[in-house]
């Protein structure tokens, strides 16, 4: 890697810094998103538990975190030294504190979807804890550090661009297995039946997905200058571009292939579309071409919905699909990479000489540590997530009653509903008899 001057690294890290603040203005998208997709008696709760995801993360990502990721390594399989970490530390070529940050908060915030409407306030500080301050940073040690056991094993290293595995994929996994330990829904499946239980607001649902993408950016555009803080402009577009034609070209294949199943053009369907498409670019975007790009969209896009479905006809229920379009697309994005990974993009950014196999016979070694990499974060995350949310099944603190469930969460949990004019006024338009609200 080429010399860096002080002019070039002040600006890498304003750069830097300021894609972070976007990744962390994804918080917003991710609570109208869920917000719009739960019921209205229930938005108290969704509010403040990702409240509490993201000041738990900083604080976790601060005093062990970031040390278990980026510390001096252990026999390359954890870091050991930048405890409380105080900002000037040397720990060489990585994602600085912030942005780090910024991508376990949303590795956190993506479990929050898949257990919503019927969970424990207390669940959610306790898996945030486990994933920050443990899990997360031991994939990320392994994964993005250079020197790490499993990038010093062949010739290849782990081609994971901007956390689709590390982030997206933990995440995801994460929240099915919550989402198969805490249970359905009431009245999400009766009768062997799928029962719909929509959401109160598809403007949220919209506007947090435009939100999302907007973040995105940030997300994948500043991984470049982390890879490479000399890197030029056009890397910088290329990754931006890639972002951009996934989304899109996912968004209107999930928006075809419900039409072709359902016969309506659904909304909800083409947001989770597009964010599919955001998560498979995520671990590719700065290592292939926009043809590929395009078509890894177009895959996501048809994944997400037959994923949505088969989950459903398992008897599983992720009230925002966040398992689907997050874990699926996840470990996706990373095996296409195997295929489509240019040697050229990935010597510009990491200084590696592997590809993928539409390039080069090195494409079998590359998919060989991609599926390594990829079972290691299922087992290590499937692991921790079961032991979690199967011991607090066992001590009953899982799920909340049937009697919060059934009146809101907020209403029992929070002080009342988050829209009490609108709760008034809907009682009183339904009426009442012998003083008994029906």
């Amino acid at each position: 890697m080429a010399p860096v001057d002080d002019a070039t690294s002040s600006i890498t890290s304003s750069l830097t810094i300021l894609n972070g603040f976007l990744v962390f203005f994804m918080q917003v998208g991710f609570i109208a998103l869920e917000t719009g997709s739960g019921r209205a008696k229930n938005v108290r709760n969704i509010l403040l538990k990702n409240l509490l995801d993201a000041m738990l993360t900083a604080i976790c990502w601060w005093a062990v975190g970031y040390a278990f990721a980026y510390g001096q390594t252990a026999n390359g399989i954890i870091g050991y030294s930048g405890f409380f970490y105080e900002g000037d530390l040397a720990m060489g070529h990585q994602r600085p504190w912030f942005l780090s940050f910024t991508f376990a908060v949303a590795c956190c915030v993506i479990v929050s979807g898949c257990l919503a409407e019927r969970t424990r306030l207390v669940v959610y500080p306790l898996y945030t804890v486990l994933i920050t301050a443990l899990v997360h940073p031991l994939l990320v040690h392994w994964i993005w550090v250079d020197y790490s056991w499993l990038n010093s094993l062949g010739p290849c290293r782990v081609l994971d661009f901007a956390g689709g595995l590390a982030v997206h994929a933990l995440g995801g996994l994460f929240g099915l297995i919550g989402a198969i330990a805490v249970g359905p829904r009431l009245g999400r499946f009766d009768d062997g039946a799928v029962k719909d239980l929509p959401g109160h607001d598809m403007a949220f649902v919209t506007l947090g997905t435009f939100m999302l993408w907007f973040g995105w950016f940030g997300f994948n555009s500043g991984s470049v200058y982390v890879y490479q803080p000399t890197a030029p402009s056009s890397a910088v577009q290329l990754v931006a571009m890639n972002t951009t034609l996934s989304a899109s070209s996912a968004g209107l294949a999930s928006l075809a292939v419900a039409c072709w199943w359902s016969g309506t053009y659904d909304l909800r369907v083409c947001c989770n579309g597009v964010l599919s498409g955001l998560v498979i670019v995520t671990g590719i975007c700065g290592f292939v071409d926009p043809w590929a790009a395009a078509v890894c969209g177009l895959i996501a896009g048809v994944v997400y919905p037959l994923s949505s479905h088969a989950l459903l006809r398992l008897g599983i229920d992720d009230p925002l699909d966040s398992s689907a379009v997050h874990l699926v697309n996840g470990v996706a994005g990373l095996l296409l990479l195997s295929f489509m990974a240019k040697p050229h993009h990935v010597a510009l950014l990491t200084g590696g000489s592997c590809g993928g196999l539409f390039y080069s016979t090195a494409g079998w070694a590359q998919l060989g540590i991609q599926v390594l990499a990829i079972t290691l974060t299922l087992a290590v995350g499937g692991v921790a997530a079961a032991a979690l949310f199967f011991v607090l099944r066992r001590l009953n603190l899982l799920r909340v009653d049937q009697l919060t469930e059934l009146a809101g969460i907020d209403n029992i949990d929070h002080g009342g509903p988050a829209y009490p004019e609108f709760n008034m006024q809907t009682l009183h338009g339904m009426g009442s008899h012998n003083g008994v609200v029906r």
